[in-house]
């Protein structure tokens, strides 16, 4: 023993100002002594244990391999145990520590610098290790510690549904000064108590608001009134939050000082009182508005599975509209999708609406809920269950832009469980701007979308659907359904379609047709003889059929019909034909080719689902309000340039137009150099009109988009269209704050008999390009077309239904 008090090289270190950068090691002696109450308040022995690192210098024993010039750790350790007895009360765990590190430091010259750990497993019960650190010689780098470790507690914590309706665990660590001078020390006792009791009462969307709250509880200690400066360490980890981690988290360094001017925090409860039994989001600040605040926007959710559904969902929009002080702005397409929490019901009809509106969240509430029951009747025999109409508020922004954040037993924004509904997030996507962020979980709302998709869930494949006329009281649509696939390069989600393409059957009725010659011009029971022909032929091999009917040609250079000779050539026909009782006519689709709004009215009048206009708006400035009064009614929306005489000039596509505008291809295939000149500046002047459509009225469930194979564009170009009609579904197009995401928009192609088909072939007749143009139609099904317009349907229905089993369905 003596061999180990007497003077040594080390000590002549220590005097003469020199620390070594040797160590020896304790870990964890185990001991047992009484400090105080135990975790069930008993004054009994408790299982202990002492860790030190003494800093001394062992160089002589390394050299010489002779432990004698060294601290014999066997020996200490042997020494530690027989100097704390199990019989001594010490009264706490800090004034065990620093009865041995003074029996220990005194005892052992060669320890330079001596740093004592002694800790407690079974202080308290809802810690696994209560711990005081001290040192000698203490220094502000190295000050004496009172460490509370690994308390696990469950508490209500997250932004997510699933998070908000069951508690998760936690583990929080704390560390606080802790002073030789045992009067004033904080109780550890009481520090637990306080922390568990407002954690296990609290609701935080996050773990940063945790850790301060608790440092907040730790400071409101007596102890950091006396001392303000005196820091406290808090780390919380969020246990299981991510699956490839043990734990996530964060943690704070506090004084008392950082909390002047905050009120005292009730230990008994948290910052946020649960209001809701399903679900309560804590909010920061008030969310009230009143009617004397400025124009706000607001995002609503409408759902319907009972009776008509469209007007439903029309009705609510227009009672929306009738507000004074609200204002509908935009409407998201249509989404058929599976019932997502009863199942043994109809299909619902789900989609978006954005509103301006100076009503205050509770007020356009009790708008919603008004329209519900009051106009369209809707009857709620249990949640989730079938209803004529739903509207929900899903995000509301005040009229700073700000997103306004609120959780009441009415009333949550943003919706609890927007983050979980595919059929709410991807019409939602549409009118949103795509880097538009979550207000609860910072995120961008269409990352959201991506991790539903990533579940490969069956409910989470959606149809996205175009309205047509009710016949018999039957419903009626061209359905396109959609399903989610990851991008191979950019790994972002986008959707395809994979529902069987349609087959559009042309019938002209002019006498100059530049593909029959004008065959059926004037005869019409030669005309209904022909529908009944393609609807026999096509129903062979697919459910519907589109009939498009033409009266007036709209190749390069002719001779445009006037608008009554239009109309005598399509009205009659198509009065004609929706009188024939051969004709299966919900399985019949029929369409009107034609720019003028005139012919289109009368068209509608006379029984017509579609509006196929090849200048997408340009040519009639009327025709987006005749659509927009008859919301269920498609309109295919083609692209071209300048009118029928001037188009074949108009062929250039440069760089600088196509960059006229901010565009992002919110899919990925700039990356990949799919988004050609000549596609961007499509997709912008597509995109162009289609703003004037839905800015008048027209809906975005309305609208087919058209690349305009023929129409203002050279041989190849046509080919280079239908090669990017999977880009152009999915273009994006920003300028200033305004933007429009096509995202799957259906699109037809028309390639029938067109002339750079014959350039190709060598075939200079038109209609000895049938055979090709079944190869063509193939080919457009392949890159993503939903639509396939074609003179000879006999066999290129055969074509398109071959293709539809290559690319999108088994055989």
């Amino acid at each position: 023993m003596n061999c180990h008090r007497m003077m040594s090289s080390s000590l002549k270190k220590v005097q003469s100002g020199v620390i070594s950068r040797d160590k020896v090691h304790i870990e964890k002696l185990a001991l047992l002594a009484i400090i105080g109450p135990d975790s069930w308040n008993r004054v009994t022995p408790q299982d202990c244990s002492i860790s030190l690192e003494m800093v001394t210098d062992f160089e002589k024993a390394s050299r010489s391999d002779e432990l004698k010039y060294s601290l014999n750790y066997a020996v200490i350790s042997k020494d530690i145990s027989q100097f704390v007895s199990p019989r001594q009360n010490y009264k706490s765990l800090g004034l065990l520590a620093e009865r041995v590190l003074h029996h220990v430091k005194d005892g052992y010259p060669g320890i330079q610098a001596l740093a004592l750990k002694a800790q407690a497993g079974d202080a308290h019960i809802r810690s696994d290790d209560v711990s005081v650190v001290i040192h000698a010689p203490t220094s502000p780098q190295t000050p004496d510690e009172l460490v509370i470790a690994n308390l696990k507690l469950l508490t209500l914590i997250g932004v997510f549904t699933f998070e908000r309706l069951q508690k998760q665990y936690v583990t929080i660590d704390i560390n606080m000064p802790w002073s030789r001078q045992s009067e004033g020390n904080v109780e550890y006792r009481n520090v637990i108590d306080s922390v568990v009791s407002f954690v296990e009462s609290s609701n935080f969307k996050t773990v940063e608001a945790l850790v301060d709250s608790v440092a907040q509880i730790v400071t409101q200690q007596d102890y950091f009134t006396k001392h303000p400066d005196a820091p406290v360490t808090v780390k919380v980890i969020k246990l299981n939050a991510i699956t490839a981690t043990k734990g996530v988290g964060v943690s704070c360094s506090r004084t008392k000082k950082d909390f002047l001017g905050k009120p005292a925090l009730d230990v008994g409860s948290s910052p946020a009182q649960l209001t809701n039994a399903s679900f309560d989001l804590p909010v920061s600040h008030s969310t009230q508005i009143t009617t004397d605040s400025g124009w706000n926007v607001a995002y609503l959710a409408f759902g319907s599975n009972v009776g008509d559904r469209v007007s439903n969902i029309q009705c609510a929009i227009d009672y929306l509209n009738s507000h004074e002080e609200l204002t509908v702005t935009k409407v998201s397409s249509i989404f058929e999708s599976e019932p997502m929490y009863f199942q043994d019901q109809r299909l619902f009809l789900n989609g978006c609406i954005e509103v301006k509106t100076l009503l205050s969240p509770q007020e356009l509430l009790k708008l919603c809920k008004r329209i519900e029951y009051e106009e369209l009747k809707r009857v709620k025999e249990f949640d989730n269950g079938p209803r004529s109409i739903d509207l929900d508020i899903i995000l509301y922004k005040d009229e700073d832009g700000e997103n306004v954040v609120m959780t009441t037993n009415d009333l949550v924004i943003p919706h609890p469980r927007l983050l979980e509904r595919s059929f709410v997030l991807e019409p939602l996507c549409e009118l949103i701007s795509y880097n538009e962020v979550h207000p609860v979980t910072a995120e961008p709302i269409i990352e959201h979308l991506n991790q539903i998709y990533e579940q490969e869930r069956d409910e989470d494949i959606l149809c996205k659907v175009i309205p047509l006329p009710r016949i018999g009281g039957k419903d009626r649509f061209l359905k396109f359904k959609n399903k989610p696939v990851r991008d191979s390069v950019t790994g972002r989600f986008s959707t395809q379609t994979i529902s069987p393409t349609y087959t559009m059957g042309i019938l002209n009725t002019t006498p100059d047709s530049f593909s029959d010659g004008g065959q059926l011009s004037g005869n019409l029971e030669s005309q209904v003889e022909k529908v009944r022909t393609m609807v026999q032929e096509v129903l062979k091999l697919s459910k519907q059929i589109i009939i498009d009917i033409g009266g007036c040609s709209t190749r390069p250079n002719s001779e445009q019909a006037s608008q009554q000779q239009e109309v005598e050539r399509t009205i009659p026909l198509l009065k004609k034909i929706r009188s024939d009782k051969s004709i299966p006519h919900d399985k019949v689709i029929l369409s009107i080719d034609t720019y003028r709004a005139g012919v289109a009215k009368l068209a509608i009048e006379a029984g017509v689902d579609l509006v196929n206009d090849i200048s997408g708006g340009q040519f009639d400035a009327d025709m987006f309000a005749v659509l927009a009064e008859h919301p269920n009614v498609g309109y295919i929306m083609s692209h071209t340039r300048g009118n029928t005489s001037t188009m074949t000039k108009l062929t250039k596509y440069s760089e600088a137009e196509a960059e006229e505008n901010t565009i992002e291809y919110v899919y990925g295939h700039e990356e990949r150099g799919e988004a050609t000149v000549l596609i961007r500046n499509i997709g912008r002047e597509l995109a162009q009109q289609y703003a004037k459509a839905v800015d008048v009225g027209t809906k975005r469930w309305q609208i087919v988009l058209d690349p305009g194979i023929g129409f203002a564009k050279q041989s190849m170009q046509n080919l280079e269209a239908i090669k990017g009609i999977n880009v152009l579904k999915n273009y994006s197009l920003a300028r200033d704050e305004h933007f429009i995401h096509f995202r799957n928009l259906p699109v037809l192609v028309g390639p029938s008999r067109k002339k750079f088909i014959g350039k190709i072939t060598g075939d200079e007749v038109a209609a000895d390009r049938d055979f090709t143009t079944g190869t063509v139609a193939g080919a457009c099904v392949g890159f993503g077309a939903d639509i396939v317009r074609v003179h000879n349907t006999k066999n290129c229905v055969k074509s398109i239904r071959m293709a539809d089993a290559l690319y999108r369905e088994t055989p």
